[in-house]
């Protein structure tokens, strides 16, 4: 209940390559909003034509393709609401999916020095792509494929990460290439449902790795709202469904 969506006719498009047409027309395309008092925050994303097959499910982790999920939705009203926090920093989003939504209303509204924004599905990547060329944005942004792991390269000021603590087998990857993603002075803000152990395991791996996690349950008080709506709701689970926010920081 924090992004409004609106189909749209058509697109503005940056590009006249013919291999970006031909991507963009594959897609039908929707304004995500975020209204937050008199302001709209709003990201142009592309969704494919196509149904997904058994095939495409069983791929490397396709369930960013599936839809925009509330951990992702809510990071990027947190971002919004918290411009401050990106402007004049490098930004990493980790799993961002087929929109990495928080990454890019970062690099469009919060005045960054530059965004990178990851999945490690390459069909996901495609589609964030795709989404590049129909925003505008006022820093350089790049989309790549990232697989989770020890990694060597550029270090971030700030890193995103959205409901990426769900399979145990891949948790311990993810915190190495937090750590190698991090400026000794840096943050990565991780939005996820407790959803069992999943999210204490997270934090109780990461400091072992030698993070400190700050763990915050309510950092918006729109968000916080909105939660205490549903909790009488029968289909509404906290465990699954409300988004903490870690704030994780190098010791």
């Amino acid at each position: 209940m924090l992004l409004r969506t609106q189909q749209l006719p058509s697109v503005p498009l940056k590009s006249q390559d013919s291999h970006v047409l031909d991507q963009i027309s594959k897609r039908t395309w929707y304004k995500y909003s975020i209204q937050i008092d008199d302001l709209e925050f709003y990201i142009k994303i592309g969704h494919r034509n196509r149904t997904f097959s058994a095939e495409d499910l069983m791929g490397f982790n396709n369930t960013g393709n599936i839809c925009i999920w509330p951990s992702e939705e809510t990071l990027s009203y947190y971002v919004c609401a918290n411009l401050p926090l990106f402007t004049g920093r490098t930004v990493l989003e980790l799993g961002g999916g087929m929109s990495c939504l928080a990454g890019l209303f970062a690099a469009k509204f919060a005045a960054p020095t530059s965004v990178t924004v990851t999945d490690g599905n390459k069909t996901s990547v495609e589609n964030v792509q795709a989404a590049l060329h129909c925003n505008e944005f006022d820093c350089p942004v790049c989309c790549r494929v990232l697989k989770w792991g020890p990694l060597q390269g550029e270090q971030y000021d700030v890193i995103l990460c959205a409901d990426c603590l769900f399979f145990d087998d891949a948790r311990a990857d993810l915190i190495e290439c937090l750590w190698s993603c991090m400026h000794a002075n840096g943050i990565a803000l991780v939005m996820a449902p407790k959803r069992g152990d999943t999210l204490q395991n997270f934090i109780a791996q990461s400091e072992a790795k030698g993070f400190a996690c700050k763990t915050k349950f309510n950092y918006n008080q729109v968000v916080w709202e909105k939660r205490l709506t549903l909790l009488d709701h029968c289909e509404y689970d906290d465990n699954i469904h409300y988004p903490i926010l870690i704030e994780v920081t190098k010791v």
